[in-house]
């Protein structure tokens, strides 16, 4: 990822900018950026100004179980991030 394309993104995450590492089977470490939001609504919005800046990225939920609550009902956390397309 070239510099001016990453300090955009630093630029509209506004200290929210994250990095999630990834490694293949012959330990090859890979690093990408992905911007942490609070809701999908926020996502979209981080999305928007991303493509205004001609950034394609895209809105991800991941789903954590969490244990059960005091009553066995299990706990589901949300964690919203839009992730950056590697286009």
């Amino acid at each position: 990822m070239d510099s001016s394309k990453l300090e955009t993104i630093k630029e509209v995450a506004g200290g929210k900018l994250r990095w999630s590492s990834h490694a293949d089977v012959d330990g090859n470490v890979t690093k990408h950026p992905y911007i942490k939001v609070y809701s999908q609504t926020e996502g979209f919005e981080v999305v928007e100004n991303l493509k205004a800046k001609g950034i394609d990225s895209y809105v991800d939920l991941y789903e954590d179980d969490d244990g059960d609550d005091d009553y066995g009902r299990p706990i589901i956390r949300k964690i919203w991030s839009v992730k950056i397309s590697n286009k």
